[in-house]
């Protein structure tokens, strides 16, 4: 798991993201500090195969070839690693990313807040 980290904060915000993303998080990280006047840090966390690493549970893909590997339990293990002390984190993200964030949510000892954006029903339980 890669991460590009920004800041330095006891306020941390994680964002899974995808290598499309990459090119402009430091222009996002400046948008938010710009509306906001706050210090955080800033981890984007880069995602290789959302289906695979985000989802929930396996699942076969509505529209496409493919499917949904169930590994989000995994990643969420591997994210939490990046945890380990007492700041304040904040997780986010839309579409997988944010259904896979607001999954987070039985971890609120580590999460203060979720945000998902644009979550939506991509595949359907069996």
């Amino acid at each position: 798991m890669k991460t590009y980290e920004f800041g330095k904060s006891d306020t941390v915000l994680i964002q899974p993201v995808g290598k499309h993303e990459l090119s402009w998080i430091e222009n996002e990280v400046r948008e938010i500090h710009r509306l906001t006047s706050a210090d955080f840090r800033y981890i984007a966390v880069e995602i290789d195969n959302w289906n695979d690493v985000l989802s929930p549970w396996k699942a076969p893909t509505v529209f496409k070839d493919g499917g949904f590997g169930g590994g989000a339990t995994k990643t969420l293990e591997k994210i939490l690693t990046l945890c380990s002390d007492k700041k304040k984190y904040y997780i986010g993200g839309y579409s997988l990313a944010g259904l896979f964030s607001m999954g987070s949510i039985p971890n609120r000892y580590v999460y203060r807040n979720r945000c998902g954006i644009s979550v939506r029903l991509v595949y359907l339980a069996e």
